[in-house]
């Protein structure tokens, strides 16, 4: 589920010439990943070359920089885990789902 406002950017400008102008150095592009059963918050940034594991929820307003680990909780900018989901109890025909 992607909530409203949220901007995912699978490209990068080059910068590292002081002497060209940044629209004349080109742009990398290394993809981005949004596995399974994720959550994005509302108005959530997605930069170019994330994995978002699959099972994981970001919330609102966050900036995902760095690669999130499957079935966790991240939030802030950047981006942070603060909880895993794994911590919780499934129903017993979820964890067989996954198997």
């Amino acid at each position: 589920m992607i909530a409203s406002h949220c901007g995912i950017y699978a490209n990068n400008h080059v910068f590292t010439d002081v002497s060209l102008p940044i629209k004349d150095q080109g742009v990398t592009r290394q993809g981005i990943i949004i596995e399974d059963n994720c959550w994005l918050g509302h108005a959530v940034t997605v930069l170019d070359g994330v994995t978002i594991g699959q099972g994981s929820i970001i919330g609102a307003g966050a900036v995902v920089k760095k690669n999130i680990p499957p079935y966790s909780i991240a939030v802030g900018v950047p981006a942070k885990v603060i909880k895993t989901r794994t911590d919780q109890k499934f129903p017993e025909t979820l964890l067989k789902a996954e198997l």
